[in-house]
Formats: structure tokens, C-alpha cells, sequence
């Protein structure tokens, strides 16, 4: 009895031993047909639902426009279906091809290079000289300026600057004495005011223009000549200009307003008096110098010179 009992055990042993290894075989053989059909679905481009990505394409185009027709794909007797091979789109004819090259050469046109006839220079690195100039802006012409002192001195005097950049308040004023400085001009007559340079001008020669003091004449050597009543003299006092280009005064300069004159103002630029300048003035009562004046100064309404000497006095004076 208990061989019969071993025996039996022996058997349900070997009987369980055999189904797990048919359990263990179908697991084996099932993963090695999922890998199979995962293998099978990539190389057909195909989804899980057996639809590969150019079917789906040449359907959607079919649906858009009707030229590229592919027919559902079939679904084969297997588990899995069969992935249909895409349909080709029909080629164009060659009317199609020479209207399509019509558009494109229309809508693309064709640029020719641009001709110069300068040569471009390039300075090595590539910077193009042209470029290099017009952004910093063409080298400004220079202008030659003769000026003339037509007179006055210095004679003359040349001076060269930039056309563009030019200041006539760089210039130095010449100097005449017994005249002021007008102006420049184009003409030694001093009928053309100089106003600016007109382009294209690379020479330039101008002439200095000169007028009176206000009020009187002078000479050459800056001594007044003569004087005008109504510029010279203010509430009865004569002052003579104090303007460096005076220097004296000559006698019967005062004749035309010889019985206006009460008071006479003489400043440190008047380095002459004519002997007898301040005579036959009638009304004359003060006469004043300038403090600094190295020729002349005053005392009690009395003019002396730098000796000592009396030059002038007013009318109320009498000598003892």
C-alpha cells in the first residue's frame, strides 16, 4: 500500500512539473510573436490599427482634391492587418511642367549686377575706401583769402582755411588812423559789401572799407579837421573821440562850433593839440584831460602839458 501511495505522489509530481513547462513554453512563444509583430508594424509604418502614415496621406488627398485615389487598405486572415503600399501620384505632363517653370522664372526676377565705372578700392580686411568716405564726409576745400588794408595797415595779409569752416571774425582788423573799420569788401571802391562765399570759390581777395569817426574829419594822421554841431557836442561839452584812430586836433577844427562850446573833454588818446585849437571860443569856461594822458592834463579848468606849459585855457582866464 504505501508503494502504491509513493507511486501516485511520484506521478502527480511529474503531471505538475509538465504543466508549468507547457505554461512557461506558451508565455515564450507568445513574447516571441509580440516581438515579431512590433518588428513587423515598424518596418510598414503602420499604427496599431494597421494604417501606415502614407496611406492615410494619399486618402486625405483623395478626400481634398480627388487626383491621388488609394484604396482602404485590406485587413489580412491574420490577427494583425497587412499594411497596403502607398499608390504613386500621377506625373505631371509636360504642359503642366513648362507652365509651372513659366511662373517661377515671372515671380523671381532676374538681378543683373549693377555696372560702375569706378573701380572700387578695398583696403585689406575689406573696408571700402568709398564707404570709408561717405561716412566720414568728402575732404573740404580749402580757400585762399587775400586781404587788402586798402590804407589802413597792415597792407595786406593772406590766409588759407576750410571753404565750409571759414570765419571772417578770425581775420584781424587793420587799422587807419583817423578812421574806423567798415567792413570787407569786394571792390577797392568799396561799393560791393562782402556777404559770403559763393561755391565753388577756392581764391578769395577783399578790401577793407572805412568811414569817419562820428561827428568829425580827420586826416590822415588822425587829427581832427572839422566837427558837426549837432553829433559833437552834447548840452554844450565837446568830447573828442576816444577812439585809438584819433590823436589830435589842428586848429579852426572847432570854427563851426566855436560859440556851442562851453566845456571841452580831452581823452588819453589825443596825444596832439594844435597851438591856438581852443582859441576864439567865447562860451569856453572848463577844459579836462584824461588822467593817463602822457602828452596832457588839467588843473582848475586849465590845460598843460607834461612840462608844465600851459596848452589852453577857458575864456574867463587872464594871465598876470
Amino acid at each position: 500500500m504505501d508503494e502504491m501511495i509513493r507511486l501516485y505522489g511520484y506521478m502527480w509530481n511529474v503531471e505538475g512539473a509538465a504543466e508549468k513547462l507547457r505554461k512557461v513554453v506558451v508565455i515564450l512563444l507568445f513574447g516571441v510573436w509580440l516581438c515579431a509583430a512590433a518588428g513587423s508594424l515598424e518596418d510598414s509604418g503602420a499604427d496599431a490599427f494597421g494604417y501606415s502614415v502614407s496611406g492615410g496621406f494619399a486618402q486625405s488627398r483623395t478626400e481634398a482634391g480627388g487626383e491621388l485615389g488609394v484604396a482602404l487598405p485590406e485587413v489580412s486572415k491574420g490577427i494583425f492587418p497587412a499594411v497596403p503600399a502607398p499608390t504613386p501620384a500621377p506625373a505631371a505632363d509636360m504642359g503642366t511642367r513648362e507652365g509651372t517653370a513659366d511662373i517661377v522664372s515671372t515671380a523671381i526676377p532676374v538681378i543683373a549686377p549693377a555696372e560702375s565705372s569706378a573701380i572700387a578700392s578695398v583696403i585689406p580686411g575689406g573696408v571700402d575706401l568709398a564707404e570709408e568716405q561717405e561716412e566720414a564726409g568728402a575732404l573740404p576745400a580749402m580757400l585762399t583769402i587775400h586781404l587788402y588794408g586798402n590804407g589802413g595797415s597792415p597792407a595786406a595779409v593772406t590766409v588759407t582755411e576750410q571753404a565750409n569752416a571759414f570765419s571772417a571774425e578770425n581775420w584781424s582788423i587793420p587799422q587807419r588812423p583817423g578812421k574806423v573799420f567798415d567792413g570787407w569788401y569786394l571792390d577797392a571802391a568799396c561799393t560791393r559789401p562782402f556777404e559770403g562765399v559763393e561755391e565753388g570759390t577756392d581764391v578769395l581777395e577783399l578790401y577793407a572799407g572805412w568811414r569817419e569817426l562820428e561827428g568829425f574829419v580827420s586826416d590822415d594822421a588822425g587829427h581832427i579837421l572839422s566837427c558837426a554841431p549837432d553829433l559833437a557836442i552834447v548840452d554844450g561839452t565837446l568830447v573828442l573821440p576816444s577812439n585809438s584812430a584819433c590823436t589830435g586836433i589842428e586848429a579852426g577844427a572847432l570854427a563851426d562850433v566855436a560859440d556851442q562850446v562851453v566845456e571841452i573833454y580831452i581823452p588819453a588818446n589825443i596825444r596832439y593839440i594844435a597851438p591856438g585849437a581852443f582859441d576864439s571860443l567865447p562860451n569856453l569856461v572848463y577844459i579836462e584831460a584824461e588822467a593817463g594822458n602822457p602828452n596832457y592834463y588839467s588843473g582848475n579848468g586849465i590845460l598843460y602839458t607834461s612840462e608844465g606849459e600851459i596848452a589852453a585855457c577857458p575864456a574867463w582866464y587872464m594871465e598876470e
